[in-house]
């Protein structure tokens, strides 16, 4: 029965995710308040990962999606190395256990950790806002 419950939920989640209107990495990236090639990188890296993982469009996933969420579309385990190697690859830097923000905590969304990826990551203000592409 608890089973039951959980599936019905999970597939509800999935069908909102589905049903909502695209919304592009400019989009995305302009609701964080970010303008950069680092954000932009990370933001569609972010995306394109978790949505292959989730078997949801990259698209859908928007920032006050809360990670916990996401994360939980999936029946079968999911380690956050996958989108850290993901990350190295696009970012082209090595990426150490403290500089990737607790994605674990209840109230995180997608956008806040990218944020905070960002900001663990590459700790000058200035190469994250306001540095148009």
């Amino acid at each position: 029965m608890i089973y039951m419950r959980f599936t019905l939920k999970k597939s509800k989640k999935i069908n909102e995710i589905l049903q909502r209107s695209v919304l592009s990495n400019e989009e995305f990236i302009h609701n964080l308040k970010l303008s950069n090639e680092l954000a932009i990188k990370t933001v569609n890296c972010v995306r394109l990962e978790l949505g292959k993982s989730f078997q949801v469009p990259a698209e859908k996933l928007y920032p006050d999606d809360k990670f916990i969420d996401i994360i939980s579309l999936l029946c079968g385990e999911w380690d956050m190395i996958e989108l850290v190697l993901a990350l190295e690859k696009t970012l082209k830097i090595d990426i150490d256990e403290e500089q990737v923000p607790d994605w674990t905590s209840k109230n995180i969304t997608l956008g806040q950790w990218i944020v905070e990826f960002l900001h663990h990551n590459f700790p000058e203000p200035n190469k994250l806002k306001n540095w148009e592409v």
